[in-house]
């Protein structure tokens, strides 16, 4: 399905529908390729009722990107400092996720569409290569060539997450105002295994709300991706991710910040109970002091106090049975098949 196919022009609800057929029929779709156009491969907007950026975040100069399955706020590459870290990323991306159980209670995790051999590249950052003197490659993608082993293109919204709205939902989180250059044992590891636990945390409490983007260090010299001819990347220092819930008792929020300079367990290899994640908690207003964002800005004194107080408790609890993954060694299968 390239861009100009019939699909890019049906109403997103209908584009939906379709996605669900497939699904439902066993179909085992792959996600279009770009073939030079800037733009998402499906044009989606939020489920009813879902408000990806429920807190509205403050701060920075920003382009505000809305998905079907997150909203970003991508550095303005006409407005932001040239001389910033941050121009080609995200500032952050923030989304809503809900409970997605089966009719018997079980937690679901959605098969998602193949990936697409390259990321997808938007209008709204064209003007980081368009016109530029040296930049000779259009794009973003060419920034990631040659160090993947090392630098991975990190989801912010992930795309587990997002293929609970469907596989074309996870499609289109491999756009670059979702992603920064992520280590790789972070992404594969306790990034990755926070992730589950988001999902599980959701199946619990029926909703949450994930917020994630990069931090830089004021002072501290910055490594960037990208070659002769390339737009330069600039490596995060760390990465930060807060979750937030509702209860009856309110609004409650943990924070985590992970240094991209520290050693990671592999999720294919370390079990999901063995993530010890309070050891990377942050409180909320060392984030923002470092980042210059507003996570919660319409809480009164009060609230924001109480939620600030709470940030770095430890992760709520959440049995096993809502997770639907979860890091560790797959079991070996039975050696005489199955009975």
């Amino acid at each position: 399905m390239s861009p100009s196919s019939p699909w890019h022009r049906l109403p997103p609800v209908l584009v939906l529908l379709l996605v669900m057929l497939a699904g439902a029929a066993g179909a085992a779709p792959a996600c279009p390729g770009a073939h030079g156009a800037l733009s998402f491969p499906y044009a989606l907007t939020p489920p009813p009722g879902w408000e990806h950026d429920r807190f509205a975040i403050q701060g920075g100069e920003t382009v505000t990107i809305r998905d079907g399955a997150f909203t970003a706020a991508f550095t303005d590459p006409e407005r932001a400092d040239p001389a910033s870290p941050y121009q080609g990323l995200p500032r952050w991306v923030a989304y809503e996720m809900r409970a997605l159980r089966d009719a018997d209670g079980h937690p679901l995790a959605p098969a998602g569409a193949r990936r697409p051999r390259r990321w997808y590249e938007l209008e709204q950052t064209a003007a980081l290569w368009r016109d530029r003197p040296g930049i000779e490659r259009a794009g973003l993608d060419w920034a990631y060539r040659g160090v993947a082993t090392r630098w991975n293109r990190g989801h912010l919204a992930a795309r587990a997450h997002a293929d609970r709205l469907g596989w074309a939902a996870g499609c289109n989180s491999h756009v670059f105002v979702n992603a920064v250059p992520e280590q790789a044992r972070l992404n594969q590891g306790e990034w990755q295994a926070l992730e589950n636990y988001a999902a599980a945390a959701a199946n619990r409490f029926g909703r949450v709300w994930t917020i994630a983007g990069p931090l830089f260090e004021p002072g501290r010299p910055v490594e960037t991706i990208g070659g002769a001819g390339v737009v330069p990347l600039a490596v995060p220092h760390a990465l930060f991710k807060i979750l937030a819930i509702e209860t009856a008792a309110g609004l409650e929020a943990r924070a985590f910040l992970f240094p991209q300079d520290a050693a990671y367990h592999r999720c294919g290899a370390t079990p999901q109970e063995a993530y010890d994640f309070a050891r990377f908690a942050v409180p909320l207003a060392e984030l923002e002091r470092t980042t210059g964002l507003r996570f919660f800005p319409l809480l009164s004194p009060a609230a924001r106090a109480a939620l600030e107080a709470a940030s770095v408790a430890p992760p709520w609890p959440v049995a096993p049975e809502a997770y639907p993954t979860r890091c560790g060694p797959r079991p070996a299968p039975d050696a005489e098949g199955p009975e």
